[in-house]
């Protein structure tokens, strides 16, 4: 046992050293031929000046039979490799050549690319028999798989050598390589077919004279190597003397009636074979090879072996068009040697298929674009074409993936053909069953998409019903099975294979019960362990296994109906389950409902449970939309009081208009095991409130004495600045400029006067104006800008300000609150604009009423401020100088001449306030009613 595994190791290294040696030679081979895709259009021999031309292949070279190339581009080609080098980078090289007794420069014009496509598509092909003869020789190393190895090992050389223009060193081993795959491919190939898929004869003298089928193949190749290698000494001396290039001719034509002796002897074989063939897996396979030679060797044999015998050579397409049949002929050959023995052979052909064309395309995708590279860049901008270079190798491995993707799709749907749509659907099939609920039509619709993807004979479920299972389709010869009678093994395989003993137990009855019934394979169907039921499959329709793509899919297909089956099974428990959930639910309400207050039932996690009425309406939220939300997205409490800790007062402020709401929680325990509770909340707003508003008035009342006390201290200096100003005006003449400077004072102190007096109005909650007279606000506004121009000035402020060109509507009012109000309203737009920016105001008439807008560049007033500047005392400048009172007396003043003062935020940027006062004669009309 030893020995033999000893010697089967060594095959293999020896195999892989032959694949890597003829995969080398073969790329070097490739290199060599994509690189004379771009032809000189000339030959040249070497002479002591220089090389000399021999023949002309395309006259537009501007080359004639007998030139003497002395130069190429200025130098002197030391090698025809050089010479070969320099004319193949450019378009136009520029050549001096010796031409009888002159020596002109002429303009070489290399000649177009000429692909060779027939020998790429044999590079293909040759590549694809390297890789799956190798796969075959891992897979199945015994006679058979290797000699289907040294077949496609042969094979691989003749398609992938080939001789260049050069016959260096390189080249003697291609064309040794190429002539040896060429001789010893039809004996192998006859051997093949005698052999497999076993011995057409089993007697010791069949197998002792299949040796000298390699006879002719060791005879010509004797003959070949001496008169190529010894010129004829040993073997050939009756071709003393013969031109090569006719013997070569001669020794080509007798290698194609070789190739063409054997095919034929085999196809004679294979056909007998097949004739005298009765087991039905030996005749599958004999099918597989007939239809690869049918569809590989003939059309070569007959398109392009024997015109080419006969001295007729067809066009480049229909030359392709013969020899890419011979692709076909590795798949079906590997295809019939591993399919009945491994039968995932379809799989990893297909894989290994593209994978190599894949390979194929990036390796002569990049050749062709190195060439056209090479072609196109002159060679004096190496930088360049090597950036080219990269910038070609990157896209092509960027077009690899898709390439890779497409190619294995269309193999695959090579493969499955009429079911490939149905195997691309299965996945969706799958996510369907998860929706439906009724068990019966679930498992029918399981069982149908298994036929229906895979091509499956029968199928049939078997169900884990409490301890036995049962089929979804009833069956005679499949009665209920105990569960515990096919073992614990079976639900933790992917899928068991059964046969006449059972799976894996010698003596299992239920497993032949099921393997008599017609079914080859057992798939579980478990849920996190838990056996759900078991997916039988017998063969496929035309009696072939199931592939591991095939038990793949089936397998995808199972993990999701497994949990759709145990979803189906789950709704009955939980349908019975919903009435005590109903019956509990229904309880609970009543008791949430019994109470007058808010009540929410809270579970450990902090989520609603229930909540009655009441607390929906304290949370603005329907009761509905309650159960399971957590508490804190609709009552942000924090910290949630514990049981037994009494009542919280909490304050809330609401989203949508920022009022604040208070209320006060308290909490019972309702299950002390899991944590949940009870919260009872009260809506305590409106006491808050009024003991809020007692709170004002009290603050009011202290300002009222206050007011009084600052009014008696102020007024007393006040009344002797007025006094003393009038003095002064009446020794001053009016002609005296200081005249008007005293009448202003005079103006403000009165004015000074009786803002105290509207402090202690507004500490009383009363103002003037019941004897209010129609006021020209244009003036005000005048008055005001002049009073704080100088103020504006050093501020930076610019002002925006048009007096109108006709008179405004006049307001009635008093014209000292008034201005005190614009007063207050220039000086915080100027605050705002500490830097300085654009103060506007815009006097207007609307309706009946007069609106003044006053607006800055300043930064705004924050949002959450709007609706708290006109309250008492409340100021965004403290310790600024603010005291949070100039607009709340200015509202109260605005509030008692009728009109309104409103704040807002600039669409630009910036605060404006906007004040509007009912027209004279739209208030005296009010009044008069």
């Amino acid at each position: 046992m030893s020995r033999n595994r000893s010697a089967h190791v060594a095959f293999l290294v020896a195999a892989l050293v032959a694949t890597t040696l003829v995969a080398a030679l073969g790329g070097l081979s490739v290199a060599r031929k994509v690189a004379s895709f771009q032809p000189l259009g000339f030959t040249a021999q070497a002479t002591g000046s220089g090389w000399q031309v021999a023949e002309v292949t395309d006259a537009e070279t501007g080359l004639l039979p007998g030139d003497l190339i002395l130069t190429v581009q200025g130098r002197e080609p030391a090698t025809f490799q050089a010479l070969d080098h320099e004319l193949r980078d450019r378009a136009e090289s520029s050549l001096v050549v010796l031409r009888g007794l002159e020596a002109p420069t002429i303009t070489y014009v290399r000649p177009p690319v000429d692909v060779d496509f027939p020998f790429l598509i044999l590079a293909l092909v040759g590549a694809a028999y390297l890789l799956i003869g190798f796969y075959t020789l891992v897979k199945d190393g015994r006679g058979s798989g290797r000699l289907f190895f040294c077949w496609c090992l042969a094979s691989a050389a003749l398609y992938l050598f080939t001789q260049g223009p050069r016959f260096d060193e390189a080249g003697k081993m291609l064309y040794v390589g190429d002539m040896l795959a060429r001789l010893v491919l039809p004996p192998l190939t006859l051997h093949l077919f005698l052999t497999f898929p076993r011995y057409l004869r089993r007697d010791g003298r069949f197998r002792r004279a299949l040796p000298f089928l390699y006879l002719p193949a060791a005879f010509l190749l004797a003959v070949q190597a001496d008169f190529i290698f010894q010129g004829g000494r040993w073997l050939s001396a009756g071709f003393a003397g013969a031109d090569p290039a006719t013997l070569l001719t001669l020794f080509d034509r007798i290698e194609l009636v070789h190739l063409a002796l054997f095919v034929l002897a085999s196809i004679a074989v294979l056909t007998a074979r097949l004739r005298r063939s009765r087991h039905w897996e030996e005749h599958r396979q004999l099918r597989w090879i007939a239809l690869g030679v049918a569809g590989g060797y003939l059309p070569f044999l007959a398109i392009y072996a024997a015109p080419l015998v006969a001295g007729v050579r067809w066009s480049e397409m229909v030359t392709s068009a013969a020899v890419l049949p011979l692709a076909l002929v590795p798949l079906t050959f590997a295809y019939a040697i591993l399919r009945y023995k491994l039968w995932d052979i379809e799989v990893m052909v297909r894989d290994a298929i593209s994978y190599t064309l894949t390979l194929l395309v990036g390796v002569i995708g990049f050749s062709l674009a190195n060439l056209a590279i090479d072609r196109g860049v002159p060679a004096d901008v190496p930088l360049l074409k090597n950036v080219l270079v990269f910038v070609a190798g990157l896209s092509i491995a960027g077009v690899l993936v898709p390439a890779k993707r497409g190619i294995s799709t269309g193999l695959e749907l090579l493969q499955y053909r009429g079911t490939f749509g149905k195997r691309r659907a299965l996945a969706g099939i799958g996510r369907e069953l998860l929706h439906e609920r009724d068990l019966g039509r679930l498992c029918n619709r399981l069982l149908d998409a298994m036929e229906e993807s895979v091509d499956l004979e029968r199928a049939n479920l078997l169900l884990v019903r409490g301890s036995m299972l049962t089929a979804v389709r009833p069956e005679a010869g499949l009665p209920p099975l105990p569960v515990a009678s096919l073992g614990e093994a079976v639900w933790h395989e992917e899928v068991g294979r059964l046969g006449g003993v059972g799976l894996g137990e010698p003596t299992s009855l239920p497993a032949q019960r099921i393997y008599a019934a017609g079914y080859r394979y057992a798939l579980p169907l478990t849920v996190q362990g838990v056996p759900v039921g078991l997916a039988l499959a017998g063969w496929k329709l035309d009696q072939e296994r199931l592939t591991s793509d095939d038990v793949s899919l089936l397998r995808q297909l199972l993990d999701q109906a497994a949990l759709a089956i145990e979803n189906a099974r789950l709704v009955d428990q939980l349908r019975n389950q919903l009435d005590e959930v109903s019956r509990l639910q229904q309880y609970s309400e009543r008791i949430i409902e019994s109470s007058p207050a808010g009540i929410a039932v809270i579970d450990s996690d902090g989520r609603i449970a229930s909540a009655n009425q009441g607390f929906a309406q304290l949370v603005g939220h329907l009761r509905e939309e309650l159960p399971g939300v957590p508490l804190e997205s609709v009552l942000p409490i924090r910290p949630i009081p514990e049981p037994g800790s009494g009542p919280l007062e909490v304050a809330l402020c609401e989203v949508g208009d920022h009022r604040e709401r208070h209320f006060q929680v308290s909490a019972a325990p309702f299950d002390r095991q899991g944590g949940g509770r009870i919260l009872v909340i009260h809506d305590v707003t409106e006491r808050m409130a009024m003991e809020a508003a007692l709170k004002e008035r009290d603050r009011l009342a202290s300002l009222g004495v206050m007011a009084a006390g600052v009014a008696h201290e102020v007024n007393t200096p006040l009344t002797g600045i007025s006094s003393y100003a009038q003095m002064l005006l009446a020794e001053t003449p009016e002609s005296d400029p200081r005249h008007d400077v005293l009448r202003k004072v005079e103006k403000q102190t009165f004015r000074a006067a009786k803002i105290v007096n509207n402090l202690l109005d507004f500490a009383r909650n009363k103002s003037g104006g019941e004897d209010n007279g129609p006021v020209d606000l244009a003036a005000v506004v005048d008055d005001c800008l002049e009073l704080l121009r100088e103020r504006l000035s050093k501020r930076g402020v610019r002002l925006r300000w048009r007096h109108p060109d006709e008179a405004v509507a006049e307001a009635r009012g008093d014209a000292g609150e008034l201005q005190q109000v614009v007063t207050n309203l220039l000086l915080n737009a100027c605050d705002a604009m500490p830097e300085g920016g654009d103060l506007s105001l815009r006097l207007a008439v609307d309706g009946e009423r007069l609106r003044l807008t006053v607006a800055d560049s300043g930064e705004g007033i924050p949002p959450a401020d709007l609706e708290r500047i006109f309250e008492p005392f409340f100021t965004t400048k403290l310790g600024h100088g603010g005291t949070g009172l100039g607009l709340a007396i200015s509202a109260d003043i605005v509030q008692h001449h009728g009109g309104t003062l409103s704040a807002a935020n600039g669409p630009d940027g910036g605060a404006v306030f906007t004040l509007e006062l009912p027209l004279a004669t739209a208030r005296d009309a009010t009044l008069a009613e």
